[in-house]
């Protein structure tokens, strides 16, 4: 009898311990973090938040952890789906950023893609005052209806990445615009379209000479603001400029694979600037038909899919002299020190080229892990402090990074030049299979933004003052030798198109001396 008892008693322990190691133990000496994103899209991975997150855990750790208080913490990751494709699920966005939080114990949240999931995961965080920094959705009114009207409730909240929707605008329009408003005094831009396309017998508010102007943007939330800003005939020309007219507006589904009917729309409008704007896949094959369809109007706004490295393959090359906002170009050194590292770890870790959601959680894990050293905390309060000291401010992978009163992320030169350096939205051009950043100007990484050549073939004119001169020859001969790998290489001086400044390319515009279009 008493083996009996015996046996009981240890097959009671045995059972006993296998059921308390299998419970969570709350972790010692680690930070949680959750990433929150849009599963199913290059955005979440191999491209975005999720390889960039591993990325930066993976270095701070080997690195020996965040240092708080002498002791070193190891970052843990825990991965969401934010329910944004195929349908955005607000609900199942909510039931995950509180599993994150819940079960997982994430103390601080980093993602939120689709503005349509966003909220709910905002909503998630502040029911649960867990801090969030949302890393994907640009909407306004994320931050200025939730911190600016409920400060109590929403005061963890933070946007990181990327500036907000309002300064994406003004980087279109300061690269559209910052030529239209002065032509006689140009910066280079999509507004070469001044003097060289301007339509005499188009009328507008600022009389004759005109240049037609077409808005097509994806039917999102996120885009409402963008599409009417620049479509409200007393609002756009402020921003545009004055000799800017919008002949054509549409709004595409996402999803939508055909999008001959709305660029046919273009077309018959006489549009020379077509602004588009799309997060989704809808981006690759509007690009797509735009070039299957010589459209007569140069591409330049938001196209989030074009940031793949793939855009050039799944477009078929069709991509060449599409203008879009990025964060850089192929391997630009923004930040000399630090851009170019990132960008090529990156590449060397998962075999592509990262997109703005990966420098946007790389950036965050590394900003968290700076805020903790400092104030040898991870207390949410402290670090709620911390980052809104008017003295905050570091250095990121794209610029110098500080927060507004709002919490939301501060920009100041959305523009054509760019001196004092705070994060803001470029403009990059595909050409020769790299993205190259046209905007802003005057950086040392800056090349000319190409026209497409069916809209202006006179290709020998390479500053596109509408004459072949000395200008154009000395240009040329300036970059004589350089290939596309180069830094120094310029597109548009390559005019027999082989890959290589040479001689040949100074002859042929030499031999073209004085010509006009």
């Amino acid at each position: 009898m008493k083996g009996k008892i015996a046996l009981g008693l240890a097959f009671a322990t045995l059972l006993f311990g296998t059921l308390f190691f299998a419970l969570p133990i709350e972790a010692q000496n680690e930070v949680t973090i959750g990433i929150i994103g849009p599963q199913g899209l290059p955005h979440w991975s191999p491209a975005g938040m999720k390889d960039a997150a591993e990325m930066a855990r993976d270095e701070i750790n080997a690195a020996g952890g965040i240092d708080i208080g002498g002791t070193p913490h190891d970052i843990v990751l825990a991965f969401g789906n934010e329910y944004a494709v195929p349908t955005p699920s607000p609900t199942d966005a909510y039931l995950e950023a509180e599993r994150l939080i819940t079960v997982e114990g994430c103390e601080i949240l980093i993602g939120g893609f689709r503005t349509e999931v966003t909220q709910s995961i905002i909503e998630a965080a502040a029911d649960y005052a867990t801090p969030l920094l949302i890393n994907g959705a640009a909407t306004n009114e994320l931050i200025g209806d939730t911190v600016g009207a409920d400060y109590a409730r929403y005061k963890y909240l933070y946007r990181l990445n990327p500036v907000n929707g309002t300064s994406l605008l003004y980087t279109i329009a300061g690269g559209i615009g910052g030529y239209l408003l002065n032509p006689t005094a140009p910066i280079p831009g999509a507004g070469y379209m001044i003097p060289m396309f301007a339509d005499p017998t188009l009328i507008g508010p600022y009389g004759p000479g005109q240049v037609a102007v077409a808005v097509i943007t994806e039917d999102l939330d996120w885009t409402l603001s963008i599409h009417g800003a620049l479509t409200t005939p007393s609002v756009y020309p402020l921003l545009l400029g004055p000799f800017a007219n919008v002949t054509y507006s549409g709004r595409i589904p996402d999803g939508t694979t055909d999008c001959t009917p709305w660029l046919t729309d273009v077309i018959s409008s006489n549009a020379r600037i077509l602004i588009h704007v799309f997060s989704g896949t809808t981006g690759v094959p509007f690009v797509a038909q735009w070039r299957a369809l010589s459209v007569n109007a140069t591409l330049c706004g938001i196209n989030v899919m074009a940031q793949l490295q793939t855009h050039w393959a799944t477009t078929g090359g069709a991509c060449e002299y599409e203008a879009m906002l990025n964060f850089a170009g192929t391997r630009t050194p923004i930040v000399p020190t630090i851009t170019r590292a990132f960008w090529d770890s990156f590449v060397a870790r998962t075999g592509v080229w990262p997109i703005y959601t990966a420098w946007g959680a790389y950036d965050a894990i590394y900003a968290l892990k700076e805020a903790m050293e400092d104030i040898d905390s991870k207390d949410k309060d402290a670090l709620l402090a911390y980052f809104e000291s008017p003295s905050y401010q570091r250095q990121g992978l794209s610029g110098i990074f500080k927060y507004t009163s709002l919490h939301d992320v501060f920009t100041n030169e959305p523009g054509p030049v760019w001196f004092q350096g705070y994060v803001r939205a470029l403009i990059a051009q595909w050409t020769d299979e790299r993205m190259e950043i046209v905007c802003p100007k005057l950086q040392t990484y800056s090349k000319t933004w190409a026209l497409p050549p069916w809209m202006y073939p006179l290709i020998q004119d390479t500053n596109y003052d509408q004459f072949v001169g000395v200008d154009d020859i000395v240009f040329a001969a300036e970059h004589f030798g350089d290939d596309p790998t180069r830094d120094r290489w310029e597109h548009v001086c390559d005019t027999t198109k082989d890959d290589y400044i040479g001689i040949d390319d100074i002859v042929d515009i030499a031999s073209h001396f004085g010509a006009t279009p």
